[in-house]
């Protein structure tokens, strides 16, 4: 019986799994995260190379001739697929690979459907229109200088500009000692040069970070939402982004399932009050959205179309039982 080797390479973690082909999962691995963009080249490499040799290894001998289906939305391109097979090669495994996008493998793990609609609100925020199984339309993951509204980078950006304001005579809200916190910054109350001392060392503790790092300080604002002002206010103006993001993404695709995934939707958006929530619902018009936690489930999907497999529900609930149950 054939088999076949699929990855769902994120920022956060990077995971694989071994499949038949009737969609049986024989083995899987995970590792660190596999985004060459925010982890580098290498590092991303290595990541990927370990949760292969994971998949594999589990799975057990007679590793897979088919091609490696390699979802990711960190590029890296040959060379990025060069540096992995090159630690695969005591275990045999030469691919070739046959890439795709992380948010069409993020909508096929959670329905077997071939048309609808994908969002994805982590670091940053993307959406896209599914039709005939093929993305047919992507909007907006132009990173955090130009876009990704509504995103962890978008939340935790504007958290921090609000302590900074509170600390420079502003609003105040409780997301200053949050993010202190976050930080291991302490305010000792101490005056210098007639500003503040915490304020000199909490802008140098947030210039040290990457931009994207701001991310961090999401969960601390969905958390404060609701007894805090300043917080409720920014997790209100992200939503409503989302909530535009969604419905530019519906002009193109109209009806369908909705699947959404990313911690900042699925961890964040998704368990706030009705109140808070109601603008995503109403631009998701009537469809219930499909949370997913990765694009594991459907990186092994579209592995299995590729080889020209029908994919059917039946076949679908397999895939996403057992990998769910190696998870576990």
């Amino acid at each position: 019986m054939r088999e076949f080797l699929a990855v769902d390479a994120g920022g956060t973690a990077s995971r694989a799994v071994v499949v038949d082909e009737t969609g049986r999962c024989l083995g899987s691995g995970r590792a660190t995260g596999g985004n060459p963009t925010s982890v580098g080249l290498d590092g991303a490499a290595v990541a990927v190379a370990d949760a292969i040799a994971q998949a594999v290894t589990a799975a057990g001998p007679g590793a897979t001739a088919e091609p490696i289906l390699l979802a990711n939305a960190g590029g890296g391109g040959e060379p990025f697929q060069a540096a992995i097979l090159q630690r695969l090669e005591p275990l045999g495994v030469r691919g070739p690979f046959l890439p795709v996008g992380d948010l069409l493998a993020l909508f096929c793990s959670g329905t077997p459907e071939v048309d609808g609609a994908a969002l994805i609100a982590g670091t940053g925020a993307i959406g896209g229109a599914i039709r005939g199984g093929r993305m047919a339309r992507v909007v907006d993951g132009t990173g955090w200088l130009l876009g990704d509204a509504g995103s962890g980078f978008w939340i935790g950006h504007k958290a921090a500009r609000a302590v900074v304001d509170h600390l420079d005579g502003g609003p105040a809200t409780r997301l200053t000692e949050a993010v202190l916190e976050r930080l291991g910054v302490e305010d000792d109350r101490v005056v210098v040069d007639g500003r503040p001392r915490v304020m000199g060392r909490l802008v140098a503790a947030l210039y040290a970070l990457r931009p994207v790092e701001l991310a961090r300080f999401a969960p601390v604002v969905f958390a404060l939402a609701g007894s805090d002002d300043t917080a409720t206010s920014i997790i209100r103006d992200a939503v409503e982004a989302q909530a535009a993001l969604l419905r530019r993404v519906r002009r193109f695709q109209a009806d369908g399932p909705l699947v959404f995934g990313g911690s900042v939707l699925v961890e964040g958006s998704l368990r706030l009050d009705q109140e808070l929530l109601a603008p995503l619902l109403e631009a998701a018009d009537g469809a219930t959205p499909i949370p997913v936690a990765d694009g594991l489930v459907g990186a092994a999907v579209l592995a299995l179309r590729a080889a020209g497999i029908a994919v059917d529900e039946a076949r679908f609930r397999t895939v996403q039982g057992g990998i769910r149950s190696a998870a576990a």
